[in-house]
């Protein structure tokens, strides 16, 4: 034990529990406890901040509160710098989970709450810290409407008025960029108080704190409370003697959430207080309702602890121990004498004073500035930038080589007999193929505002039916323009695959952008031939409602894309490279004993909840649910590649791969890295590229920062969709195939199977397709009418010249960018 954790401290209900507690706080000081507590608590919180370790949360929450149970009750006065450490969604069926044997229910286990402050505020600093200042009895009694209880423990030398401190995100994004201006609004912060002496919310700022105060860099400061000892008022606590602060007193003027909010410190380690975040879950007030001539309508029960008042008793109950109090999460106040340890690299650098900021020295320890790295040079046959084309909207014109690209289809005949006109005719003569895209694209956006039928789609449909398939050529991406790609080089990074590391091979990558959406349940529901069984579609009782009137449906995925989803998603493009025959055996394998090939993919799937799709596959192969091999099967039956496959199937993979498929992913722009932990939770093939290849995208218009969402690309099959084939010729298409069991990632995209044509020179026209009878399990040996795979809409993707031009006419974007040359 230590000075300041002791079990003692805690009031157990029995000596087994004392015991237990006694072992659990030396578990804690032995293993966890190298350097200091100062490190040690900044471990804790940086696996709580990680969305991609929260498999490690509930360990870790579990020591937090050992090590509160155990800490010691005392006072804290003056300045602390804070940082939180952990967020907890309030359980509302904590009750029931008990019921069942377990302290937290599945609905809280989602930590919501938690993976939201991850991903926005967790470590920019916008909140750092509280100050206790000394508080009169008459000003007490004023903010609590005299309240008995508070009154009762008044003491000069304990009670306090605090605030807190909060100071602007570093290089914000959209949401922490409004972050300090929003708490400003609702909560009324006020400018930090520039000298000793000067009134900040109903006390003066002593010289003493002043001085204090210089090591905090914070801008704005509010969010008041009343501090004083107090038992804890979260029933596991069991009356715990701790230092309390309540925001939850009306006349305190708390916005929501701190009308449910009180705080509780105990003391863990010198100049360290752990602080747990306690929200009332019953009988709390959500504000008051301003309205015209009648202000101040108050929203739920304010907080009068000692109500004496019989009805409101009657309605709400009386005392603390009816508010439903919860352990919301845990927090840190650090005394800022000891600043250089707080700020250490090893403990808390992301509060560390910026320059400008108070308490910054120039001694103070910064990260090191980046080493600069050499700009890859384009591989060659890679298009060249055209630096004289400043007016990549119209000065194409001007060139004879772009302007022979951008007007130049790249068509066959279509197999579909009624396609009788040709596709060139839709083109103007002052506009570009993708200017005609984007005229098309509003057009059918205006159609099917009010009526979302495929019929309107006939312009895009006859397009893609007369565009030309690329190809599969020694293993790479290959379209029929010249050269036939957008870049082809080789990563330096090393990325493991089931035990063989290897650099990227043949990588090349195309930018994305969606022309028109179209609810693809459609179809399926209002077919003529038969009635859809409504098992198989989803939301079943929300088919029935369309039914009956099949014709007035707006268009609500087109329009939600347009006005919401292009500025938000973060989708990029696409990228491919070469597939050795080792990993495409594994991605294709459908066998019954994938457990046993593959332990450790199949273990990501299962520990995954947003891949539950891709694991029922490997579950229901276990079991035999189809009657038929897969037409891989006979290729994998002498066991997977890595372990036990015959030379001759080996060979059979080795020439599939480089013949037939490559191994392609979604790109995504900078717009995820507001959500990058939760993407790294959802998606299992989620990643950042080889730095190598990211940098080459930062050499064209618009660069991608991640990889993800990952599929098999594969050239000369035939389409799935029977609108585009004829009676007697079939529609050769690329495919990208996600659907497979291995492959895996998140739900819906292993519904999913696109196709792609090349209609212009480094310019491509994608369908995205999903199955709508979402309870047939995906496998290779069943007939594809099965799964009822419908249109959803279309997708380009564009070599750099195309994309310059895209950015340039504003096509799909979600800002636009300045012509860099």
């Amino acid at each position: 034990m230590t000075e300041y954790l002791d079990s003692a401290h805690f009031p157990a209900t029995s000596p087994s529990h004392a015991a237990a507690l006694d072992r659990d706080l030396a578990s804690i000081l032995s293993d966890d406890l190298q350097e200091d507590m100062f490190s040690m608590l900044a471990g804790y919180q940086r696996i709580l901040a990680d969305n991609g370790r929260r498999d490690r949360w509930p360990a870790i929450h579990q020591k937090l509160e050992t090590l509160f149970k155990c800490g010691r009750n005392t006072l804290v006065d003056g300045p602390m710098i804070g940082i939180p450490v952990s967020i907890r969604d309030s359980d509302y069926f904590k009750e029931t989970a008990r019921r069942f044997g377990v302290d937290r229910s599945a609905v809280a286990g989602l930590e919501l709450m938690a993976t939201a402050w991850n991903m926005t505020f967790c470590d920019t600093g916008l909140w750092m810290g509280k100050t206790f200042e000394p508080v009169t009895r008459e000003t007490v009694a004023e903010k609590t409407d005299a309240d008995e209880e508070m009154l009762a423990v008044y003491d000069a030398d304990a009670t306090r008025i605090g605030r807190n401190f909060f100071r602007e995100s570093p290089d914000p994004d959209l949401i922490q960029g409004l972050g300090l201006p929003v708490l400003t609004r609702l909560w009324g912060l006020r400018p930090r108080p520039a000298s000793a002496g000067e009134p900040i919310f109903d006390t003066r700022l002593s010289e003493e704190n002043r001085v204090r105060e210089q090591n905090i860099p914070y801008s704005m400061t509010g969010g008041i409370f009343l501090a004083a000892p107090g038992d804890s008022v979260v029933p596991e606590m069991n009356g715990k003697p701790v230092y309390q602060l309540n925001y939850r007193w009306p006349r305190l003027e708390p916005a929501y959430p701190m009308t449910r909010l009180i705080d509780e410190l105990v003391q863990v380690a010198e100049g360290i207080y752990l602080g747990q975040l306690v929200f009332a879950t019953r009988h709390y007030s959500l504000g008051n309702l301003e309205l015209p001539f009648l202000p101040g309508v108050p929203l739920g029960k304010p907080y009068a602890p000692s109500d004496s008042d019989p009805v409101r008793n009657l309605l709400s109950g009386k005392g603390e121990r009816n508010y439903g109090y919860q352990n919301n999460g845990y927090f840190l106040m650090l005394d800022p004498a000891h600043a250089d340890r707080i700020y250490a690299d090893d403990v808390f650098p992301q509060l560390r004073p910026r320059p400008g900021e108070s308490g910054y020295r120039e001694t103070s320890p910064v990260p090191p500035k980046p080493i600069p790295t050499k700009k890859p040079r384009r591989s060659k046959g890679r298009p060249a930038r055209w630096p004289d084309i400043t007016d990549w909207a119209e000065g194409w014109k001007n060139h004879p080589d772009v302007k022979r690209k951008f007007t130049t289809f790249i068509r066959e005949e279509s197999p579909v007999e009624s396609d009788t006109e040709d596709v060139r005719e839709m083109r103007r003569d002052d506009e570009s193929i993708l200017q005609m895209l984007h005229r098309v694209s509003r057009e059918i956006s205006a159609r099917t505002a009010k009526e979302d039928h495929l019929r309107h789609f006939e312009n895009l449909n006859r397009l893609f039916r007369q565009g030309v398939a690329p190809r599969v050529v020694n293993g790479l991406f290959q379209g029929h323009g010249e050269p036939g790609y957008n870049c082809r080089v080789d990563g330096r990074e090393k990325q493991d695959w089931y035990g063989e590391a290897d650099v990227a091979r043949g990588f090349d990558y195309y930018h994305g952008a969606t022309l028109n959406l179209h609810l693809g349940f459609r179809e399926t529901l209002f077919q003529k031939d038969e009635q859809p069984d409504e098992g198989l579609l989803f939301p079943g009782p929300l088919g029935l409602f369309l039914a009956e009137d099949p014709i007035e449906l707006p268009n609500i995925l087109n329009l939600v894309w347009q006005g919401i989803g292009r500025y938000i998603f973060p989708w990029a493009g696409k990228s491919f490279e070469r597939i050795s025959g080792r990993k495409l055996s594994m991605l294709l394998d459908e066998s019954p004993d994938l457990t046993e090939r593959y332990p450790r993919r199949v273990g990501e799937l299962q520990s995954r909840p947003a891949s539950l799709p891709h694991y029922d596959l490997v579950e229901k192969a276990k079991k035999g649910y189809w009657d038929r091999p897969g037409p891989y099967a006979e290729h994998l039956k002498s066991g997977p590649y890595h372990h036990g496959m015959s030379e001759e199937d080996m060979t059979f993979w080795d020439r599939e791969a480089a013949a037939n498929w490559v191994d392609g992913n979604n790109i995504q722009d900078e717009r995820i890295l507001a959500a990058d932990p939760l993407f790294r939770i959802i998606d299992m093939n989620y990643r950042t590229p080889d730095p190598y290849l990211q940098s080459i995208s930062e050499t064209g218009p618009s660069p991608f920062v991640r990889q993800g969402y990952c599929f098999l690309g594969t050239g000369d099959r035939t389409s799935i969709l029977p609108m585009n084939n004829g009676k007697d010729r079939t529609k050769t298409v690329f495919q990208f195939h996600y659907r497979y069991p291995l492959i895996g990632g998140p739900a819906p995209i292993g519904y999913c199977l696109d196709e792609l044509v090349e209609i212009a020179d480094g310019l491509f026209l994608g369908q995205l397709i999903y199955a709508t009878a979402l309870n047939e399990p995906f496998h290779s040996s069943v007939d594809p009418a099965r799964y009822r795979y419908q249109l959803f809409g279309y997708f380009l993707l564009l070599d750099d010249a195309w994309e310059h031009h895209r950015q340039a006419i504003g096509l799909d974007v979600w800002r636009k960018r300045p012509f860099q040359p």
